[in-house]
């Protein structure tokens, strides 16, 4: 009996051994190997292969130093472990290049003194204790730190940019120069970086140096700019298509964003516009249609005044690109839906694109849509009489084009300036600079361009934020390829309710008026049956057994 306990105690002990020994070893491994079932769509609670990558690829230590107070409110707990969880992935796939620190600054004035020479400012924070509402300070900032060079994240607030923000940060921090974009400005461009591009710049100044380029002085586009923004471009002079040109042709990449139609404030109809840039780009194989599409399927509502009253309504010039219109093996765009584009024109790839160059379509219309072109009626109560019945070929709406590019101004005189850009004065008196030579053809770089220019301006993306997220992703794409794109736009992504027909809006209404009731009184009718049979079995039973 006594070596039966004795057994039992030793095995009791074994397997207790045998099971921290298991949870010792699945916690060591789990430290290097890990697995999460992540069960949303675009995969939000995973880090990017994007992240991954460049942890990876990551051939020196740089350094995390989270700055968060020890004592946070209850609410934030929750934060500062989901802080701690990323990071800690971020650790695991940097290799050991990644080292993580955490301190409250108000532990040490000189930290507390370091921080704020960092950029990250003391946040105050409500709390509520013994019924009654008290503010507290603390800190909720990140700094990356690689030899000489730092970025700040100052307040994190939530998770859910946190990885952008990380990833792009380290990605600065080994850059040896801040990207640069230019913006035209001037030579009838209207939008200007302070009224119609403002929340454009503010996105933009997340990641880059923004930089207004007005090019009635005749200077080129500025050498430290990556990529230059040309938002409705209106007629251009010759010399300000030549400082593009020449851009391009020195390597720099070019985003636009043009507009087909110039509308008058006040009015219901609009006249065409044509941005000057049309043969250039033709050239470079992508074609602008002067023209404006129309969607009477994938539109967005507008609002419009008369009198005292306003109504909204489906307004089919302004059209809403949804995810499976859009080129799904691009970064710009593959992730996105629900991009608005108010008045916009055709942009089509040539079908034959010029040597050494690559054009991808990124977006289209639905196959309802159809074009105008002449004179514009806005009116949005007008009878579109001119929609067609049956769905046709998706209308292309913007096009990208990677590769070579042939120079536009090749074997050409440099333009000179226009008189009344300058001083008023003849423009056969202002020469050309002689210092000055023509490049005729491009290193390898981008292009793209989309058929709106209103859908970057404030009025647009103060409503639609995937334009904005476009934005920023088409610059990313110029400036840094395909890296940062698939982690910013995660969650961006609009799921409308699809148009159902007026047949099927009546067999949806049917089912969910009478669907219930009916099943119930089938699967009662079904009991019913069932039981009656079951009884006539019963007595056809006892009839035999007498």
């Amino acid at each position: 009996m006594t070596a039966k306990r004795s057994t039992r105690g030793t095995n009791s002990l074994l397997l207790v051994a045998i099971v921290l020994a298991a949870l010792v070893a699945v916690n060591l491994i789990s430290q290097r190997r890990f697995f999460r079932i992540d069960l949303t769509e675009d995969r939000r609670y995973t880090l990017s292969s994007s992240t991954k990558k460049i942890l990876k690829d990551l051939d020196d230590v740089v350094t995390v130093k989270v700055y968060f107070s020890r004592e946070l409110p209850t609410y934030l707990m929750t934060l500062n472990q989901e802080v701690r969880d990323m990071l800690a992935e971020y650790g695991t796939y940097s290799g050991g290049n990644l080292l993580v620190e955490w301190e409250d600054p108000a532990e040490n004035p000189e930290t507390e003194s370091r921080v704020r020479f960092l950029g990250i400012p003391q946040v105050q924070l409500q709390i509520i204790e013994k019924d009654q509402m008290q503010a507290v300070n603390a800190y909720l900032g990140v700094a990356v730190l690689y030899e000489d060079r730092s970025e700040t994240i100052p307040v994190v607030e939530s998770v859910e940019n946190l990885e952008y923000d990380l990833t792009a940060a380290i990605l600065k921090v080994f850059r040896d120069e801040e990207e640069t974009v230019a913006v035209l400005q001037g030579d009838g461009v209207e939008p200007t970086l302070e009224e119609g591009l403002a929340n454009a710049r503010q996105a933009l100044a997340e990641r880059y140096r923004v930089l207004p380029y007005d090019p009635a002085g005749g200077e080129p586009v500025p050498a430290e700019a990556g990529a230059l923004l040309v938002v409705q471009p209106d007629a251009l002079s010759d010399r300000t298509l030549f400082e593009i040109d020449q851009f391009v042709m020195a390597g720099g990449s070019l985003l636009l964003f043009y507009d087909p139609i110039r509308l008058t404030a006040g009015s219901i109809r609009a006249t065409p516009r044509l941005s000057g840039m049309e043969e250039m780009l033709a050239r470079w194989g992508v074609r602008l249609g002067e023209n404006v599409v129309l969607d009477p399927r994938d539109n967005q509502h507008a609002a419009f005044n008369q009198g005292y009253l306003t109504f909204t309504l489906p307004y089919p010039f302004w059209l809403n690109v949804r995810g499976e219109n859009v080129n799904p093996a691009n970064p710009i765009v593959n992730q996105l839906g629900g991009i608005v584009l108010p008045w916009a024109g055709t942009v089509a790839a040539a079908e034959t694109p010029p040597e050494g160059i690559a054009l991808d379509t990124l977006l289209w219309s639905s196959s309802y849509a159809w074009t105008r072109a002449g004179e514009y009626d806005l009116n949005p109560q007008q009878r579109f009489a001119d929609a067609p019945r049956e769905p046709g070929a998706r209308l292309p709406l913007a096009v990208a084009a990677t590769g070579v590019f042939p120079g536009f101004f090749a074997g050409k005189e440099i333009p000179p300036l226009p008189a009344d850009r300058e001083d008023g004065s003849d423009p056969t008196i202002a020469p050309p600079p002689q210092d000055r030579s023509i490049i005729e053809s491009s290193d390898t770089t981008r292009v793209v361009v989309f058929g709106s220019g209103n859908m970057i301006l404030d009025d647009m993306t103060n409503q639609f934020r995937a334009n904005l997220v476009l934005l920023q992703n088409a610059v990313d794409w110029l400036s840094f390829g395909d890296e940062l794109i698939a982690i910013r736009s995660r969650g961006v992504s609009d799921r409308p309710l699809r148009e159902m027909s007026e047949r099927g809006k009546t067999i949806a209404r049917f089912l969910t008026t009478f669907g219930v009731p009916i099943l119930v009184v089938l699967f009662g009718l079904a009991r019913w049956i069932r039981r009656r049979n079951l009884r006539a079995e019963a007595l056809a039973a006892m009839e035999a057994s007498e």
